[in-house]
């Protein structure tokens, strides 16, 4: 017998009690995600893989261990989904791209084997951009097995690059997700879909067995229904892995994540400053300044900021570009980038693919990113954390050419990931029907600071309790 949609949408802390105690069975609680995932995973485009055969003999396993009350931690029995970037051993990993399709890996990347290590129950691999959008896309279209749809509009897009990581949360076919960004590939699709998203400092979750895209810039990180839910997540996986020298030691106070506001907080915030006010709703605006007062009240500091003067997106994508180029460098050499499902790489040669940075500006980049890292530990000096809008417009239509509706500039987006910056988005309610998202940035390592006041404005409000009208 399914479970009903309440325990489905309960969350990571809600249903990690309930199989700790024996309230609920591992077996019966995957069985009812995979139902979920086979009957709505198709209409969102979320999955790529079902692992319903691996997911039922880790569930079994889990439920004979809580049965004789060896319990691993709080991932104990919970079902997840992957994004199709991380290495699976024996189950295709496609990286959402025609070329590599059929590519099977040998061997499991770390956060699988520490997922495997805490008891977590692998559901699905899911949907993505193609290559995580290292080499260029234009529509939610560009994806192995099509576009990925937010569940609370099916013709519009769940973002990317990590779009079924996010819809499948929001749809409640997992608890949990595992997503990666580079730049704006767990932000975007928190914002487009409405749920919980957390990018941790650079280093903080192992990349071994990850599909590269940019060295200096890729992360690994969780969607939940909740802070607190991420909080769990991460706590699970983070840490230090000799298999990827950029790994770090995993942030402070992780299991002490509580509901909290530190009275005194000094908040930094940003607005909505290049925003075309064509693209922005009234609506959104009050979202936000409802967040703004709560925290106010809350007596939290706040305070009118600007980032420091940087040339941020200029000095994001010399580094992405150029990475993404050596990364991919054979595809593009072979052509082979012709079978990639945008349409624009049909017509580009490979010279097309060639940074447009030469390998000196790569070299004065990097010396400019010590500048900037030093100016944004400045900024910290003075705040401990940045409120701003996430993404504050509505998701393109998936067929749509969103280079127009989101051309604007993403200066916290690009200072945070040249930086190595945690961030957390979260939903801050909704606009026709759409949910309109924030997010908190703070200094390395600052994530159970983020995790507690996102999780403190959780307990004020409903909006990451909703659900989709699927």
């Amino acid at each position: 017998m399914l479970l009903p949609d309440d325990v489905l949408f309960a969350g990571v802390a809600a249903l990690s009690e309930k199989l700790r105690i024996g309230e609920l069975s591992p077996v019966a609680l995957t069985e009812s995600f995979l139902a979920r995932l086979q009957r709505l995973g198709p209409r969102l485009g979320a999955v790529i893989t079902l692992t319903a055969e691996k997911a039922l003999a880790q569930a079994r396993a889990a439920e004979a261990e809580l049965a004789r009350g060896a319990w691993r931690g709080p991932l104990h029995g919970m079902p997840y989904g992957l994004k199709d970037l991380v290495d699976t051993k024996g189950i295709p990993t496609t990286w959402g791209a025609r070329p590599f399709a059929g590519r099977i890996p040998s061997e499991d990347a770390t956060v699988v084997a520490r997922l495997d290590a805490a008891g977590a129950v692998l559901c699905a691999k899911l949907s993505m951009i193609e290559l995580a959008g290292g080499l260029g896309y234009h529509t939610g279209q560009a994806s192995l097995i099509g576009p990925c749809r937010t569940p609370w509009d099916l013709t519009r897009w769940a973002g990317g690059s990590s779009s079924g990581s996010a819809a499948a949360v929001a749809a409640g076919l997992v608890p949990f997700a595992i997503g990666s960004e580079t730049w704006g590939s767990i932000t975007c699709p928190a914002a487009f879909c409405g749920v919980t998203g957390l990018r941790p400092t650079y280093g903080v979750l192992s990349r071994f067995g990850v599909m590269p895209l940019s060295f200096t810039l890729d992360k690994l990180g969780p969607f939940t229904r909740s802070a607190l839910d991420a909080a769990l997540v991460l706590a699970a996986l983070a840490g230090e892995d000799p298999r990827d020298p950029s790994t770090i030691q995993a942030p402070p106070g992780l299991p002490k994540v509580r509901a909290e506001l530190t009275p005194g907080l000094r908040v930094a915030v940003l607005g909505f400053e290049g925003v075309p006010a064509a693209l922005l709703s009234r609506e959104t605006v009050a979202a936000f300044e409802r967040t703004r007062a709560l925290l106010s009240e809350g007596g939290a500091l706040l305070e009118p900021a600007t980032l420091p003067a940087m040339p941020w997106e200029q000095l994001a994508q010399v580094f992405l570009e150029a990475e993404a180029a050596s990364v991919f460098e054979e595809l593009i050499r072979s052509g082979a980038t012709r079978e990639l499902a945008d349409a624009s790489h049909r017509t580009r040669r490979p010279e097309d693919y060639l940074p447009r940075a030469t390998s000196a500006d790569y070299v004065r980049a990097m010396r400019l990113r010590g500048e900037a890292q030093r100016a944004m530990a400045a900024f910290f000096e003075r705040h401990d954390l940045v409120l701003a809008p996430n993404l504050p417009v509505a998701p393109p239509r998936v067929e749509e050419n969103f280079d127009a509706a989101l051309n604007y500039p993403d200066l916290l987006g690009a200072a945070g990931n040249l930086c190595g910056l945690p961030a957390l988005a979260l939903p801050m309610g909704f606009v026709d029907g759409l949910p309109v998202s924030l997010q908190l940035v703070g200094p390395p390592l600052a994530e159970a600071r983020l995790l507690s006041v996102g999780a403190w404005l959780q307990r004020r409000t409903d909006y990451h309790l909703a659900r989709p009208p699927l």
